[in-house]
């Protein structure tokens, strides 16, 4: 089979095809498919690290709802308590109003009993006047003190704006100010809930330190804190990569690495630049750039030489930066396996179509060859080879069709020469008969012009001669009346018809004993070397008088330095002066342009209008015989519509060509060509 060229041809060219393709398609799709699962990687990676973040929100606003609602409970506490000691008020109240006690003693009697109550953390109740002097507080330093001026740590007031909204707003609220503890010096947030008193004068109230709420805070983040660790040592980014967790001071909250979990890794350095590590990962956190260092592997402890990169995000409520970190070559790992796996379908469906060309074109082939050595037996002469393929597809009907073509040609080639002597002998008796019917139609048309001119002349000069009589010597000797005067008019109307119809018909007459003299080939051409400044000059000098009558302006523009063309001057006169007097014609406005220049090895003669043009159907007829333009029912068209086509032989008889187009802005544009004289002299 490899030693049929078209087998080896097709099979090769296929064969390259294929392995081209794939190659581009190998070459185009690997690199993108593993950038692309480099950057789905990297997209895990901020995935996860955003996952992780939102964790850290998600926790941080658990906490701060557990605040909220700590705090919620603390202040309907402090309400509760309050309300007792207003319940010990109201009961006084009532011993008072039945006589049993007075407003004074009881007012001291409470007082007193403030003193005593503590609960929670040594948390107590005080009671103050309108000059904020606290007149009773269970810490005997303070107990009676003048308050009206002291203030907190942070320089604000501490009992005299409760005084005052107590006094001016709904008789109850929350204050906060930083304040320590009984016995201890440290001052703490306090959140105070006060009440007014009007019965004695007083205002009473009762805090919970703040400490106590971050503490129970802190206990919660504590175990939420656990509780994300052990969630984070289960995330992987990619094989060893993962996620940890480390604050401004850069102590290590969350890492999966027990030796720098819980620790200081302020001193810990990127051995490549030997700066700080974690400072330089802070100053990338929020931002799309990542950091790369060397670090470690967990299979290579200590040996800092693996190349990794890391995004951190910054978490401000906690203070915390979470990174996410990945070694590179895992980070390509992925986009390997998947490119090696490529290659390996690529070549696998390679081989598999070098194999399937290789059955379809030994398919193809085969019959081809078979075809082959039966053309070239009949090539050699065996008209008895066949090809003797039975099959229903193409092949099969081509194959039918040679042995059937062979068939008819034996046959053909066995009756050729009587076939052929039978033609050539019809076909010399129809060219007889052509040149026959030819000749007799230009013997017809050149009899009748010759019979017709000497009648239609006579005819035409004893018209005229009528008329002239006519006009001496009876119209003037004729009695005018109105009924004379009309029958005058419509004579010399009549007889004008005669003479314009007479010279229509003397010129139709000429024009087709021309056009047989041109076909018959008896016309005497008398070639010279003509200037195309002094033709065009000659043809539009005859027809300026013509022109000026319908208001026309005949213009003229010719290049300079144009060259002569030899030729008959008389007959392309005749040509000129046609195509002028059709433009003059068929133009009721604007002007008539003569210009001449050369074009290649031509001088080029251009007679253009501003008429109503011709349609592009009508200009591939013009130039036939008998063909008038225009719509021969409605209006006469003038001539016999041989005027152009004798202009064409005239200018193919000089080896030129004429031809029309539509003037730009309107009108038609006739052109044509002579060959430029080259020898110096007269032809």
């Amino acid at each position: 089979m490899f030693t049929s060229k078209l087998f080896n041809r097709i099979y090769v060219s296929s064969t390259l095809f294929i392995i081209l393709l794939f190659s581009v398609m190998f070459l185009l799709s690997v690199p993108f498919i593993q950038t692309t699962v480099e950057k789905i990687e990297e997209d895990s990676a901020r995935t996860i690290l955003n996952n992780v973040y939102a964790m850290v929100e998600l926790t941080h606003l658990e906490l701060e709802n557990y605040r909220q609602s700590v705090t919620l409970e603390r202040k309907e506490q402090l309400r509760n308590i309050l309300l007792v000691a207003d319940a010990r008020i109201r009961g006084l109240l009532v011993e008072v109003r039945s006589g049993k006690i007075g407003k004074e003693e009881a007012r001291r009697t409470f007082l007193n009993e403030l003193r005593r109550i503590k609960y929670g953390h040594n948390d107590y109740i005080w009671a103050s006047d309108y000059n904020s002097v606290l007149i009773s507080h269970p810490d005997p330093k303070l107990d009676g003190a003048d308050f009206s001026k002291v203030k907190d740590t942070r320089g604000n007031l501490v009992v005299p704006p409760m005084v005052e909204m107590a006094l001016k707003g709904a008789g109850n609220g929350y204050y906060s100010y930083w304040w320590r503890r009984l016995g201890k010096e440290v001052p703490v947030e306090k959140l105070t809930y006060f009440k007014h008193i009007p019965e004695f004068g007083i205002v009473i109230g009762t805090g919970v330190y703040l400490d106590d709420i971050n503490e129970m805070v802190q206990m919660k983040k504590n175990v939420a804190v656990e509780n994300l660790r052990q969630t984070l040592r289960q995330i992987r980014i990619g094989k060893t990569g993962y996620i940890y967790i480390f604050d401004g001071r850069y102590f290590m909250h969350i890492h999966p690495n027990s030796n720098i979990d819980n620790s200081d890794v302020s001193r810990m350095l990127d051995y490549e630049t030997k700066k700080p590590l974690f400072s330089r990962l802070v100053a990338v956190a929020d931002k799309e750039q990542s950091l790369g260092y060397l670090w470690d592997k967990p299979s290579d402890p200590g040996n800092y030489r693996y190349r990794k990169i890391s995004w951190v995000r910054y978490f401000k409520e906690f203070d915390w930066y979470i990174g996410s970190s990945i070694y590179l070559d895992e980070l390509g790992e992925s986009a390997h396996t998947l490119r090696n796996r490529v290659l390996a379908v690529f070549i696998g469906t390679l081989l598999l179509s070098v194999a399937l060309i290789y059955v379809f074109v030994n398919k193809l082939t085969a019959p081809l060859l078979q075809m082959r050595d039966a053309v070239t037996r009949v090539m050699e002469g065996d008209l008895d080879a066949r090809c003797m393929l039975k099959r229903n597809d193409e092949i099969g009907t081509v194959a039918m069709a040679f042995d059937n073509m062979v068939e008819r040609m034996k046959e053909n080639i066995e009756h050729l020469d009587a076939k052929v002597a039978e033609r050539t002998a019809e076909l010399e008796k129809a060219c007889a008969e052509l040149k026959e019917l030819d000749q007799l139609k230009s013997d017809f048309l050149s009899s009748v012009s010759h019979e017709l001119r000497t009648p239609i002349t006579t005819v035409s000069g004893f018209v005229k001669q009528v008329k002239k009589k006519l006009e001496s010597a009876v119209f003037p000797m004729v009695a005018e009346d109105e009924k004379t005067s009309r029958a005058i008019s419509q004579v010399r109307e009549n007889l004008d018809i005669v003479v314009n119809e007479g010279e229509r018909l003397s010129k139709i007459v000429n024009d087709l004993l021309y056009c047989a003299t041109l076909e018959a080939g008896k016309v005497d051409w008398n070639f010279a070397k003509i200037e195309p400044e002094q033709l065009l000059k000659r043809c539009a000098a005859a027809f300026v008088p013509m022109a000026e009558q319908k208001g026309l302006e005949l213009r003229m523009e010719i290049e300079s330095d144009l060259p002569g063309v030899v030729g008959d001057e008389t007959r392309l006169l005749h040509v000129l002066s046609n195509l002028v007097d059709n433009a003059v014609k068929f133009t009721e406005q604007g002007s008539i342009l003569l210009s001449a220049g050369e074009q290649d090895e031509f001088v080029r003669f251009t007679v253009q209008d501003t008429g109503q043009g011709i349609l592009a159907e009508d200009q591939k007829r013009v130039f036939d015989k008998f063909s008038q333009i225009g719509d021969t029912l409605t209006s006469k068209p003038e001539g016999t519509g041989l005027g152009l086509s004798i202009c064409r032989q005239i200018v193919q008889h000089h080896g030129g060509e004429i031809w029309i187009e539509l003037a730009p802005g309107g009108g038609c544009r006739f052109n044509f060509t002579l060959p430029i004289d080259k020898s110096g002299s007269a032809a």
